[in-house]
Order: C-alpha cells, then sequence, then structure tokens
C-alpha cells in the first residue's frame, strides 16, 4: 500500500463518519426520540452532540491533513481545469460546513446547555429557539455534506 492510498483511506473513513453522522442524527436519531419527553430528548441530544462534536472535530482535521497531502500540486485552489473547479467547489462547501459545525458547537450547545429544564420544569422559549436552530442547522450541514459527496463524485 502506498502512503497516497493510505491517505486516501483516511480520508475516505474520516467523510463517512462525519457525513455519516450528519445522516444517521437527522434521519434516524432525531425523529427516533421525537416522542420522548423533553427532558429526556435534550439529555439524549445533549450527550449524542457532545460526542459528535469531538468526533467530527477529529474528522475535520484528518480530512484537511490528508485532503492536502493526497491533493495533486498546483490543485488546490485551480479551477482552470474540470478537476480544479471540483476541488475549489468542494472546498468552498467543506468550509461553510465547517463554519456551521463550528456555530452549533460554540453558539447553539452553550445555549442549549444553559438553558436544559430540569426535571418536571418547561422547556424555556430560548431553548426552543436554540432547538430549532440546531434542527435547521444540522439539516443544513447534512444537505452540504451529500452535497460535498456528490460534487467530489463528479471528477
Amino acid at each position: 500500500m502506498s502512503l497516497l492510498q493510505f491517505y486516501s483511506i483516511l480520508h475516505l473513513l474520516a467523510v463517512v463518519t462525519w457525513i455519516g453522522g450528519m445522516i444517521f442524527v437527522n434521519i434516524v436519531l432525531a425523529p427516533g426520540i421525537a416522542d420522548m419527553a423533553p427532558e429526556q430528548r435534550g439529555a439524549v441530544m445533549g450527550r449524542v452532540a457532545k460526542r459528535f462534536s469531538m468526533i467530527s472535530m477529529f474528522c475535520i482535521i484528518i480530512l484537511l491533513i490528508t485532503g492536502y497531502l493526497k491533493t495533486p500540486e498546483g490543485m488546490m485552489f485551480a479551477p482552470a481545469s474540470h478537476y480544479g473547479l471540483i476541488l475549489l467547489i468542494k472546498h468552498i462547501l467543506v468550509l461553510i460546513a465547517i463554519i456551521i459545525g463550528l456555530y452549533i458547537s460554540f453558539g447553539v450547545a452553550p445555549i442549549l446547555r444553559k438553558n436544559a429544564p430540569k426535571p418536571g420544569e418547561a422547556p424555556s422559549a430560548e431553548l426552543i429557539s436554540a432547538q430549532k436552530t440546531l434542527g435547521m442547522l444540522s439539516f443544513t450541514n447534512m444537505i452540504l455534506g451529500i452535497l460535498i459527496v456528490i460534487v467530489i463524485s463528479l471528477r
């Protein structure tokens, strides 16, 4: 196995984990716990979000490193060729997804933690608003992840 093949395997594993995780959370987990009591649902999503955020950040670091190492010289931001244009579009989509992920981790998640209802307590308007924001941003990131896979498959 060559070093380039090793980088490609790591890159694909990180893509599958990151984007697959977003798909799982949006299509399986969130609907699967929708009928739970708000405090139970919040506790489950809080634990999952914390763990998935750490895994996502690790995957993004792996993706950035392996992506750089496996990109042919002069192609990182070279839209003159078809492959270079595909990479540029992918990089833009990845950057947007990373920004959204960072906003979720450092903007929305703290609001959710701060306003988590205690047992028997009704969720506050701020918590409900933050949950809606999280849902919208998570869904947006999932769509971006799917678009990234589609775009890169066009090369």
